[in-house]
């Protein structure tokens, strides 16, 4: 089985269904990584700015798309073609990549609210997943949660609770929680990616830590294992469950989210997940004293890296 993977580079997460791959059906795997594109020289920078101010054509997304796809030869066959964010890619690359195979797959894990131009690329797809049960309602597509891949429990943590993401519009959600558990004498970690100078300086005295480049997955798990709770903020324009509530699950840790929408979910459970809304004011002293309570092993199993990727690529799945 020949399978071509197309991903960015988002926390590292495509390392993590790279092996899954290989290990689950030992397949000959070829991976496009989609990364931002540098302009070549500075010829091409006015080029492109000349382009997008008299034809509003921007070339630099043009040149993008097929750099990124580049070393895929014209008589490469696939059997399976997965893709996630296939927005990185523009049309006539995406023709060009989907009709080298019977099977085009796609996973969206942003919300169309979020980005829009997802919408642009579903004609290219015949088997197509969301994590954001509202779109795959609304655009006919398969309802597909995210995943864990790592299953693993540790007793001995000496952080409290732990947050990693990037700055934006939830960070004053993010010091308030922070806040709430701080005045339960409880430690945080919590790392946000940020380039911006006057937002680092402003909270250079706090707890929370930043950084320019994203951390690799295997020392974000290191501090998964180390905390008694995670953290998870979501985007108030997505109810989708983000990977910090997979990730939580698999290290067997406790949760606080902002996303009510947990609560529809089989997994869900008061006494590992606590939803702190616009009202909420605390966090009662028992979320920090109680024990994880294990999830029935028939649901635990059901959010895994191996039932998703058996989801992804099964046949009995309706070709949409």
């Amino acid at each position: 089985m020949r399978v071509l993977f197309l991903c960015p580079d988002y926390f590292g997460i495509y390392k993590v269904i790279e092996k899954g791959i290989q290990k689950q059906f030992n397949c000959d795997l070829t991976s496009i990584i989609f990364e931002d594109y540098q302009y070549k020289n500075s010829w091409e920078k006015i080029l492109n700015f000349l382009s997008k101010t008299f034809f509003k054509k921007n070339l630099k997304k043009i040149w993008a798309s097929n750099e990124r796809i580049k070393d895929i030869k014209p008589e490469d066959r696939f059997d399976y073609v997965f893709m996630i964010c296939p927005d990185f890619l523009i049309n006539e690359d995406l023709k060009y990549i989907t009709d080298k195979t019977p099977n085009p797959i796609v996973y969206f894990w942003d919300s169309f609210n979020n980005i829009p131009r997802y919408e642009r690329t579903l004609p290219f797809f015949k088997r197509k997943y969301s994590f954001e049960r509202k779109d795959a309602i609304k655009y006919d597509l398969n309802f597909l949660t995210n995943f864990y891949h790592i299953d693993g429990y540790s007793q001995s943590t000496e952080i409290d609770l732990f947050f990693i993401g990037t700055y934006d519009s939830r960070f004053l959600v993010i010091k308030e929680i922070l806040d709430t558990v701080k005045r339960k004498n409880k430690n945080s970690k919590i790392i946000l990616q940020c380039n911006n100078p006057k937002v680092i300086n402003e909270n250079k005295d706090t707890e929370i830590t930043f950084i320019q480049k994203s951390i690799p997955i295997e020392e974000t798990a290191k501090i998964f294992s180390n905390s008694k709770i995670i953290l998870d903020v979501q985007k108030t324009i997505q109810q989708g469950l983000t990977f910090r509530v997979f990730e939580a699950m698999g290290f067997r840790k406790k949760l606080i989210t902002t996303n009510a929408d947990i609560i529809n979910y089989d997994f869900y459970n008061p006494n590992n997940i606590f939803v702190w809304t616009e009202d909420s004011k605390d966090i009662p002293d028992a979320f920090f004293e109680t024990d994880y309570e294990e999830l029935p092993e028939i649901i635990f199993k059901k959010y895994s890296l191996e039932s998703w990727l058996n989801t992804i690529f099964s046949a009995k799945n309706s070709l949409k």
